[in-house]
């Protein structure tokens, strides 16, 4: 009889030891496994399309530091030609200086800014919170002067004119800032991601930056 106790006892521990284990390995392990293989392959992807490692987090713990070989991720371009006027009057003499030049703004996200992906429990969803979008570079064209003119007593000078080129680079990109290009270059960044997402069969949610405190 105490023998058969004994063994009652055995087989109900390795049942109740195994329930335990299943449950673990499915509830616990098993969604933890999945994620950091998930991200592996996340890392894997972002280099062959992008060249570069966003910091990767499998749940939340950091698998991938971030690296790349690279700045800057450009994803938009846009063209302006823009204008400045410059005039100044002294004893009723006026001097004039009118420039303009064509310009080429690039857009995207300055890649020594935080880029993160985190994948919870299951693998299958990507956490991702980009950089935000910047004006990265610009570049000017050919400068045309469109006046030149000296006052008869006050000249242009060449302070005037180095002035006139600064004020034209700053008002390109004010007239940049004013359209539509971060929300173009965050636009493309995500669909950049989200066709790395697609191509692994995971879903995607793109998690903004909390407000600044006060």
């Amino acid at each position: 009889m105490k023998s058969r106790i004994f063994w009652m006892t055995i087989l109900c521990a390795a049942v109740v030891t195994t329930v335990f284990t299943t449950l673990l390995w499915i509830f616990f392990l098993n969604p933890i496994t999945q994620a950091v293989k998930t991200g592996k392959e996340v890392q894997a992807q972002f280099v062959e399309a992008l060249n570069l490692t966003p910091r990767i987090l499998a749940n939340n713990a950091v698998i991938f530091a971030q690296n790349t070989p690279k700045l800057e991720l450009v994803t938009v371009e846009r063209q302006a030609l823009v204008r400045h006027h410059f005039e100044e009057s002294w004893w009723h003499s006026r001097k004039v200086f009118e420039v303009e030049a064509p310009f080429t703004a690039h857009a995207g996200l300055h890649l020594r800014d935080a880029f993160t992906v985190n994948i919870p429990r299951g693998g299958r969803r990507l956490e991702v919170r980009l950089p935000r979008a910047k004006i990265l570079s610009m570049d000017m064209g050919d400068i045309r002067i469109l006046r030149d003119e000296d006052g008869h007593w006050n000249k242009l000078t060449a302070q005037d004119r180095e002035k006139a080129f600064r004020i034209l680079t700053k008002t390109a990109k004010a007239e940049f800032l004013g359209t539509d290009i971060l929300k173009a270059a965050t636009a493309e960044a995500e669909k950049q991601v989200r066709k790395i997402a697609h191509t692994m069969g995971c879903d995607v949610v793109f998690l903004e930056d909390p407000p600044p405190k006060d």
